[in-house]
């Protein structure tokens, strides 16, 4: 929070330069129902950080943690700094009717575009962490052993890990046609251990009956061939508890909603294609991810594809861990949201970067009209200078406190 330093140029010496970041004032924040404490809190740690005032919104979509973090912010923080409101459309709609100085949303990109179009009436500034599709592109010439390490780092965070019901959770694989028979076994193989002896409580369950609805339509759509898993008779789905089992569906209809859907669920779609730039411009060819895994036992092939495409995060050979690094910046890009957080990121997202500059009261300059024929030959030998040399200029002064 200290105030940081800047250079002065020559022209507007006697004088110092500073930013500081100051709080932008009441922030809104409205959380997510996957992660509903972590969604909801991180952000408003943030914003508390850099010296503001926070409403938070809880998803009502997870009504039980909701009512939980109303009742523990009510018991602990300052009322006066600090609000939690609960409800459904009409409080959220309500909230959003109020000016704010910044907003915070974390959630999809059809309600995002609600916000942004409340928020463009004050002319409020946004931060959007949505989702979409993250893709996994997966590169020939893994051996076993790497193979077997890359689909249990997918297959735990893609189908297991909350029920992929995650916002970077992998959505589908592009493999390179010449792994895709022993990445199917694979995957089905990993799928089937990570599932054994475990209960549908233990595997995790869709959120509600309206998105396991939704789940079950993809899968039914998806005009592929399903792996493992699925939501017929007999594969252990369940729609009176939620629960889908983890499914894999092999070379669906690229039109589908299975390719064209956030899945946000326990579902994981595989296409083979010809290359890796053949998968680059399948990624580019689609709406910005929020995150992009690469797996390569090639580490120049996989910077290629870091280079050749647009996402909001990239992960070399893991999945989600990304996330957890508190130095990285986390947030998407185009269609994925706008900003980020974690870490000091967080703190920087809601503090607003005034200038501020201080001039001495003696030994002026003079570079007022009328302008003689002395001042104009002046100025603009001053401004013709390059660069470097009126950096050096503003360096050599600042030595003398000037």
């Amino acid at each position: 929070m200290k105030p940081e330093s800047t250079m002065t140029p020559p022209l507007m010496q006697l004088g110092s330069s500073r930013v500081e970041r100051i709080p932008k004032g009441v922030v809104l924040v409205m959380g997510a129902w996957n992660f509903p404490f972590h969604l909801s809190l991180t952000p408003c740690i943030a914003a508390i950080a850099a010296g503001n005032c926070v409403v938070l919104k809880p998803s009502d979509v997870s009504p039980a943690s909701a009512s939980a973090i109303k009742e523990l912010c009510d018991k602990y923080m300052d009322p006066a700094t600090f609000r939690v409101y609960l409800g459904e459309v009409a409080e959220s709609t309500e909230l959003l009717a109020r000016k704010w100085d910044h907003i915070f949303y974390t959630g999809n990109a059809v309600i995002g575009r609600i916000v942004m179009t409340a928020a463009a009436k004050h002319l409020c500034p946004v931060t959007l962490e949505l989702g979409g599709k993250s893709p996994v592109i997966v590169d020939k010439g893994l051996s076993a052993s790497q193979l077997q390490i890359a689909v249990n780092r997918i297959c735990s965070v893609g189908l297991f890990i909350n029920a992929g019901q995650i916002c970077v959770s992998p959505d589908y694989i592009l493999v390179h046609k010449d792994a895709e028979k022993e990445l199917l076994a694979a995957l089905k193989a990993t799928t089937a251990t990570m599932s054994k002896n475990g209960s549908s409580a233990e595997l995790g369950k869709v959120v509600n009956g309206r998105h396991f609805a939704r789940l079950k339509n993809i899968v039914e759509t998806s005009q592929g061939e399903v792996v493992c898993g699925g939501s017929g008779a007999g594969s252990g789905a369940d729609s009176s508890s939620c629960f889908l089992p983890p499914t894999i569906i092999s070379r669906p209809n690229l039109s589908s909603p299975a390719m064209t859907e956030e899945l946000f669920g326990p579902l994981m779609m595989v296409v083979p294609v010809e290359s890796l730039e053949e998968a680059a411009e399948f990624v580019n060819s689609r709406e910005t991810p929020l995150a992009l895994y690469v797996f390569s036992a090639n580490k120049r092939s996989a910077e290629e594809v870091v280079r050749r495409t647009r996402s909001g995060g990239v992960l070399i050979n893991d999945a989600l861990l990304h996330l957890a690094n508190p130095h990285l910046p986390f947030g998407g890009c185009g269609e994925s949201g706008f900003g980020s957080y974690h870490g000091k990121w967080g703190f920087e997202e809601f503090s607003h970067r005034r200038a501020v500059m201080h001039k001495a009261l003696f030994l002026d300059v003079d570079r007022y009209p009328p302008y003689d024929s002395f001042k104009a030959a002046l100025l603009k030998s001053v401004l013709g200078l390059p660069e470097v040399v009126k950096s050096a200029m503003a360096c050599f002064m600042s030595l003398f406190g000037c």
